[in-house]
């Protein structure tokens, strides 16, 4: 007997708006990691509407020619969440019969108002690698239901299952990416912006889950927890080889929340790296900058790393200490430890947040003035957003600081514009703050050409991408 159909699906973004900023791919590796959990009970097939731009006809055609038993649809952001509906939608009218599963990051932060959808008959809560497969097998042969991660309807009743986690990451199959065409993937990052692959064919891998720290915009915690797992360190090389070796792989980026925090661990990854001569560039996407020392460092340039992206997040130390809760306890290190990192030839991006609530209008100057001079190459200005289930959500409700979206009496959510106000300022005037100042300081004659460099694209076309971020927020100032 053949075995029965899984599609596993990445709506397409696009079906909902088109925002350059704020679009993510998902690397393929997590798609590869979850059919290789399941594989051997059915055949798997990777629908990625979002990577291939398909229109909602293709993707129901697609659908309907696959014909699956069973659908797994990962939505990243609650920015999207339409697209997660459309795509149920969508599945349910072309394959009546076949079971709908949702999972990723929205559907682990709102699973109460995903499973509302009648299109949807499970969520998936936390990570799904075990859950998907014991969900499978419950399906298939009438094996029990998972005990953690599922939520489903019962009835009237919506059964919520606690969080499911994965305690040890190295127990998990390696990805299996002969379910995708890897090169369709390993051109151009899932995240537009800055922190390219140093050479092309490239790839983003995350090799480790969880954070321990308490920043209180983050919603790491409530989708992973705080203990950090990674995969064993050979395993992560011997991924790696196989991408180079088979795929051609030159680079890749470390998209994890917080590898390096795990000092020991991280530096036996370093360690293997060097020992087995991978030659491969890379670059961190998210660095504590507050765990380096000069042994990492020397492992991290012997190891063929060229960059790291540190979250700063604010020049305030009153900001950082009560309201985002940053352990940097002495922002006065801070340019000198970027120091130590470009001493060893590897440049610095750096993220910083202004328009918290709670903030004033000094300490977000105070941000944007510790930026310009703390020694990184190029700095990232991001919006301060308040997602549910996080303490800084709290904050702003209790400070009454959410601009409502009129037409649904709820705080609005959008990555690229602030949506929230204060006594002393606006939305908008930290929208219009955050563009025009990340265009003044990175884009100043004696630095345009190391931006060029770390963004991958000629000034010509850096110029172009600094015009289409002035414009878009004319037009939001013209749709708000």
């Amino acid at each position: 007997m053949s075995k029965r159909r899984l599609a596993l699906v990445v709506p397409n973004q696009r079906w909902h708006k088109f925002d350059l900023i704020t679009t993510w791919n998902i690397p393929p590796r997590t798609l590869c990691q979850l059919g290789a959990c399941v594989e051997d009970i059915v055949d798997v097939k990777v629908i990625d509407a979002q990577n291939y731009q398909m229109s909602i006809e293709t993707f129901c055609k697609e659908i309907s020619d696959y014909n699956p038993d069973f659908v797994g649809i990962s939505l990243l952001s609650t920015e999207y969440a339409d697209t997660l509906d459309q795509a149920a939608r969508a599945v349910r009218e072309m394959v009546p019969d076949a079971v709908v599963i949702a999972g990723g990051v929205h559907v682990t932060t709102k699973f109460y108002d995903v499973i509302k959808n009648p299109d949807i008959d499970y969520a998936c809560r936390g990570e799904g690698d075990n859950v998907l497969r014991e969900l499978l097998l419950h399906l298939i042969d009438g094996d029990p239901l998972p005990s953690e991660g599922l939520v489903y309807r019962d009835g009237d009743r919506v059964v919520s299952q606690e969080k499911a986690t994965v305690p040890d990451l190295s127990e998990l199959p390696p990805p299996n990416y002969k379910l995708v065409n890897v090169d369709d993937y390993t051109h151009t990052l899932p995240r537009y912006g800055p922190g390219r692959y140093p050479e092309t064919p490239g790839i983003c891998l995350t090799v480790s889950r969880g954070c321990p720290y308490e920043c209180s915009f983050c919603q790491v915690p409530m989708i992973s927890g705080r203990k950090i797992r990674m995969h064993a360190p050979t395993q992560i090389v011997d991924e790696l080889e196989l991408l180079k070796t088979q795929y051609g792989i030159k680079s890749f980026v470390l998209y994890d929340d917080n590898l390096f925090a795990m000092r020991k661990q991280a530096k036996e990854l370093l360690r293997e790296m060097v020992d087995r001569k991978l030659n491969l560039k890379w670059h961190v996407s998210s660095f504590a900058i507050f765990v380096i020392d000069d042994e990492m460092l020397d492992l991290m340039k012997a190891a063929g790393c060229i960059g790291v992206n540190v979250a700063i997040e604010s020049g305030s130390p009153r900001v950082l200490k009560e309201i985002i809760k940053k352990p940097i306890k002495d922002l006065e290190a801070v340019p000198s430890l970027i120091k130590k990192i470009k001493a060893r030839g590897m440049y610095v991006l750096a993220n910083f947040i202004i328009g918290s609530p709670g903030e004033t209008w000094e300490e977000i100057r105070e941000t944007v003035s510790f930026a310009e001079n703390c020694g990184a190459d190029y700095c990232k200005f991001f919006i301060a957003v308040p997602l549910e289930g996080t303490e800084m959500y709290e904050m702003a409700r209790e400070l009454n600081a959410f601009e409502l979206d009129h037409r649904a009496n709820t705080p609005k959510l959008d990555w690229r514009f602030s949506q929230l106000k204060s006594d002393e300022w606006t939305s908008k005037d930290v929208s219009i703050l955050r563009v025009y100042e990340w265009d003044r300081i990175n884009f100043a004659p004696e630095r345009i050409e190391k931006t060029a460099e770390i963004w991958g694209v000629s000034i010509d076309e850096l110029n172009k991408i600094r015009q289409q971020t002035r414009l878009a927020l004319q037009n939001e100032a013209m749709t708000a």
